[in-house]
């Protein structure tokens, strides 16, 4: 079968998401070609197909529009700031290609329902990057929980950070910030654990959250630390939630800004049954990233044993991917087999639910967004 022509959105040639995370997988599977870049301008376009030593064929392009206009594009992956999400896909959309967009679809619900109307009025195929439901640490505790050897699931606690959001911050990720850009620690790193808790456990039926703001004014640093500027935060770093869900446990969630305890424990999950408990740590809260960089232990009860569960090898395991790249490798993966929302791989529709519960968060809490 042939493979799937890429055109990629926010392939820089310098360090980022895109890099890390897709790059590994498409740069080697013969399941995609890259076949052409869209950058900020066409000089950036060709300096990360040099920097990248992709093909001298892949194309060079300096607006989404002519992008979208390539005939030989069958799917475009967008990877750029989520408030510029809408209009990098918009032209794509239109022109009738399969797109995978990051996590979060839009800066907000409303641009979100807009490209999903588009989308199915094109009868494109659609992708977000929400990984959780693809990664072996995650199917690795449903399975448990599915086993029995803990009982009746009853309750469950998580708190977790980022490791960002805290008094300072890499000036790179200044505009999370502000909310009104639409990525920050709800919306991003809330989803994504979250997403992965329901995945192992169950949706919400009800619940109640509180958002809150501990640093009001953070102080932006370059990469290698340096003070730069203060600015204000107006999006929120404390986001606890409680809540029920379909399967009848009860759940106490919180995630907040700031270093990880000894700069490791950077989560700690878990999930009392009837007969049993499982806790998973790991070095940060990124539930959705999780594979063999997380440690899932399982206490018995009558037998008075913990045990430590290993996740579950697979072709992305190993070391030629990153951590950050296999979930997404297993995404693209599945995408090119077909599979769909029950084995993981969500679409728009699911993106789009997503973005409800985000305004319901806030709505809930009270806050104007």
């Amino acid at each position: 079968m042939s493979p799937i022509k890429v055109g990629f959105i926010g392939l820089s040639s310098t360090q980022s998401w895109a890099v890390w995370a897709h790059l590994p997988y498409l740069a080697s599977s013969s399941k995609y070609e890259i076949t052409a870049l869209c950058n900020s301008s066409l000089s950036s376009a060709h300096a990360a197909i040099k920097a990248h030593n992709l093909p001298p064929t892949t194309k060079a392009y300096a607006t989404p529009a002519e992008l979208a206009a390539d005939a030989d594009i069958d799917l475009v992956i967008c990877s750029v700031r989520v408030d510029k999400h809408y209009d990098a896909l918009m032209p794509a959309l239109k022109a009738g290609k399969d797109v995978f967009c990051e996590w979060p679809l839009a800066k907000d619900a409303a641009q979100a329902e807009e490209m999903l109307a588009v989308a199915k009025e094109k009868g494109v195929r659609t992708l977000v990057g929400l990984q959780a439901g693809v990664s072996p640490g995650m199917r690795k505790v449903r399975e448990v929980l599915v086993s029995g050897r803990i009982g009746k699931v009853l309750s469950s606690t998580f708190h977790g950070t980022p490791k960002f959001f805290g008094g300072t911050e890499y000036e790179g990720l200044a505009y999370q910030n502000d909310p009104s850009v639409g990525g920050n620690m709800v919306t991003i790193y809330g989803v994504h654990s979250l997403e992965a808790i329901q995945q192992v456990l169950a949706p919400f039926t009800s619940f109640t959250p509180l958002l809150a703001v501990s640093h009001p004014t953070v102080q932006l640093t370059t990469y290698a630390g340096e003070p730069t500027k203060t600015i204000p935060r107006t999006s929120h770093d404390q986001f606890l939630l409680q809540g029920s869900l379909s399967c009848g446990a009860v759940v106490s969630y919180h995630l907040r800004g700031g270093p990880a305890f000894g700069n490791e424990a950077g989560h700690i999950w878990r999930i009392y049954g009837s007969k049993g408990e499982v806790q998973v740590t790991g070095p940060d809260s990124y539930l959705q990233i999780a594979d063999d960089n997380v440690k899932i232990e399982v206490f018995e009860h009558e037998s008075g044993k913990t045990e430590t569960v290993e996740v579950d090898k697979d072709a992305f395991s190993g070391e030629e991917y990153p951590l950050y790249a296999r979930n997404i490798a297993r995404l693209y993966e599945a995408f090119a087999d077909g599979k769909g929302e029950d084995e993981g791989v969500l679409d728009w529709e699911a993106a789009v639910k997503r973005h409800a519960f985000v305004e319901e968060v806030y709505e809930k809490a009270g806050v104007k967004n």
